[in-house]
């Protein structure tokens, strides 16, 4: 099933039943904010590094870039809902709400098992937002955005818990300062950005504006740049009259062969090969 959605900018928010399949496909991230709920069979879960066994009733947190992929079982295929979204849905709402969505910890739990008390309820939005998706009855909008909000305070109060004020806040903070530079790399990928253009739209000096990419995304500015653009071509890829040279120069790639090398580099298969699978799938 298709993964790669774009978010309407009018109302940046997608909901899908997704079925993963029983073979683990390659990682794949998005640049938006994800929250799925396991409601029936199990499998697995990888988030980079991390692996979580994945039962009926887990709701599992995914944050803005962050690589993942999912495994049915296959005597007992996983299905789940999943959420994506933009986090400006959350503009009018306190910004600690999108904290557990920018947690860069190697010690962050993705995973909510479903015997907490939470996972029932966020299971029971999760529905609610899949429904009102579906009939897009009078101001479903309003109520999609409501149950939303609802979703992101079960868990925030949840993972707070979990860490300390000090932490949450720096996180918080260095994400709202990295906004500008990530607007700027999103609206203008496929031109000439370079560190030097990121440290004057952050106000600060090339070395700090690096380590600020570095310490809140958890890559450097090039690595986050090099994503977006690869992200953009997989998205063009899917037009099967679209040529090579046409998606490497529409996302910033200055030839085929350095689009080749990063491509091999983020995905693990070249842009033919991606191009093959879609088709396959």
């Amino acid at each position: 099933m298709r993964r790669d959605y774009n978010l309407s900018k009018d109302f940046p928010i997608h909901i899908t039943r997704w079925v993963p399949l029983t073979v683990l496909e390659p990682f794949h991230w998005h640049n938006a904010f994800e929250v799925g709920y396991c409601f029936e069979g199990k499998g697995q879960f990888y988030f980079e590094e991390k692996r979580y066994e994945v039962r009926a009733g887990d709701v599992f947190v995914v944050s803005h870039m962050e690589k993942h992929r999912a495994q049915s079982d296959a005597a007992m295929p996983s299905t789940f809902y999943f959420v994506k979204f933009d986090g400006s849905l959350m503009r009018g709402t306190e910004n600690e709400l999108l904290t557990p969505f920018i947690m860069k910890s190697k010690h962050f739990v993705n995973r909510i098992a479903g015997d907490a008390q939470i996972a029932p309820q966020i299971g029971h939005l999760m529905h609610e937002i899949w429904k009102e998706m579906q009939e897009q009855n009078r101001a479903y909008k309003s109520m999609v955005r409501g149950l939303l909000i609802q979703v992101c305070t079960l868990l925030f109060r949840y993972f707070s818990k979990e860490m300390s004020t000090a932490e949450w806040s720096r996180s918080l903070q260095a994400y709202n300062k990295l906004q500008p530079a990530l607007r700027l790399i999103h609206e203008r990928f496929s031109e000439d950005i370079r560190l030097e253009h990121i440290a004057e739209c952050l106000a600060l000096s090339p070395s700090r504006s690096y380590h600020l990419f570095k310490e809140t995304i958890g890559e450097g500015f090039k690595e986050y740049l090099t994503k977006i653009r690869i992200q953009e071509s997989k998205k063009r890829l899917r037009d099967p009259n679209a040529s090579i040279t046409e998606v490497y120069l529409s996302c910033g790639f200055q030839s085929q062969s350095a689009f080749y090398r990063a491509f091999k580099l983020v995905e693990g298969m070249t842009p033919k090969e991606y191009s093959h699978y879609i088709i396959m799938s």
